[in-house]
């Protein structure tokens, strides 16, 4: 393995969508010396590599809504050029269930959103059992349909994030933890990992879960997150959802699904506070998810789930994402607590961070409603390590 270098413009720590998308966005701006570590040995070894790979722009909060869609424009503007033979988005639709409140919230947020404003409707229960069978008998109360939205091939997106990072000169490296960062009085002055010592002047905090745990290190006060664990389970093959249905998602019951291979992906929309660690699988989660939606879906009572796995999503107490530099640890950036959204935003959040980077802010609104130091006032405590949403 070529030694590290000895100094680097800007250390990217992370290799999930947050990192990656963020180092690519940051050559694409010019900034070649460009070094990106990873602890694991493979990219997306966390949250990165099991999330559900549904591209949802129909978010309650306005800010995400208005940031998954301008990511997904970056995503379709690169399928659409063919610049790597791979096509990431497959727009399959997105069905939103819920109470007359939630879907009224859902479109409230759509409409701050011109071309996201254009694509939602509120549809009836008929109108989406109409659209998916499976959903006949199901408790809701109303819908919001999108043909926009839909299912994205994860790990062909965290590879072209990549492809184009090196593309444009960063050096990545895997199997390289950060141990140490070192300040010169109040700004970062370099990092530290096993294999040796990099001068820098910028950290860009994308550790996910890890990402408080970090900060300590820098001396950094931690913001209001907190890693989560979820599961995701399949099925066996399951003929009673059309394998190219919309995913489905109730969000004031708290499940959804979507085809997977010749059977479904289910989810309970179960989080419990974990630590920044891999999750183990909770024995009792499949039958809990097959109880849960026995009860409300009677149309996937024969979709049994098989196998299934645990990631985190690490959330941020308002549930918005932190980008931006620290209040106090010059040089040091943050892009972090994306919670289950990061799939889908990673493209506008790698845009948002790079010129946040370069150009010393990010842009109005997102500058004030994802920064940092909001927290000012949290009982996180500096240096302190976390005890321990969608998709």
């Amino acid at each position: 393995m070529a030694p590290l270098p000895e100094r680097a413009d800007a250390v990217v720590v992370g290799a999930g969508f947050a990192g990656l998308a963020t180092a690519a966005a940051l050559t694409a701006r010019g900034l070649r010396d460009v070094l990106v570590l990873e602890a694991e040995p493979v990219p997306g070894a966390h949250s990165s590599g099991r999330n559900a790979a549904m591209a949802r722009r129909v978010i309650e909060d306005p800010l995400l809504a208005r940031l998954a869609t301008r990511s997904l424009e970056l995503v379709r503007a690169a399928d659409d050029a063919d610049e790597d033979g791979v096509r990431v988005l497959r727009p399959t639709g997105g069905l939103l269930l819920g109470d007359d409140a939630a879907v009224d919230a859902l479109l409230a947020a759509a409409a701050t959103v011109p071309d996201l404003a254009a694509d939602a409707r509120r549809l009836s229960p008929a109108e989406a059992t109409a659209l998916v069978p499976a959903l006949a008998g199901a408790d809701f109360h109303a819908a919001v349909h999108t043909r926009e939205c839909g299912i994205a091939d994860s790990h062909a997106l965290l590879t072209r994030f990549a492809l184009h990072a090196r593309a444009g000169g960063a050096t990545l490296r895997y199997r390289e933890p950060v141990t140490a960062i070192h300040r010169d009085g109040g700004r970062v002055d370099a990092v530290e990992t096993p294999s040796g010592r990099v001068a820098t002047g910028l950290v860009v905090n994308a550790g996910g879960a890890f990402a408080s745990g970090l900060a300590a290190l820098a001396g950094a006060a931690a913001p209001a997150m907190t890693p989560m664990r979820r599961h995701l389970f399949v099925t066996a093959p399951f003929d009673g959802v059309d394998r190219g249905a919309p995913f489905v998602w109730d969000v004031s019951a708290g499940w959804y699904f979507r085809p997977e291979g010749e059977g479904l992906l289910l989810c309970a929309c179960d989080q419990t506070a974990w630590p920044p660690e891999a999750p183990p699988v909770d024995p009792g989660a499949k039958e809990a998810l097959a109880q849960k939606l026995d009860a409300l879906v009677p149309g996937l009572r024969g979709a049994r789930p098989t196998r299934g796995w645990s990631g985190l999503r690490t959330i941020s107490r308002d549930g918005r994402f932190v980008i931006g530099p620290d209040p106090e640890v010059t040089g040091f950036f943050w892009v972090a607590g994306l919670g289950g959204h990061g799939m889908t935003t990673a493209a506008g959040v790698g845009e948002l961070a790079a010129i946040g980077i370069l150009e010393g802010a990010l842009p109005a609104p997102y500058a004030a409603g994802f920064a940092p130091g909001r927290f000012a006032t949290s009982t996180s405590s500096r240096g302190s390590s976390p005890s321990g949403e969608p998709s």
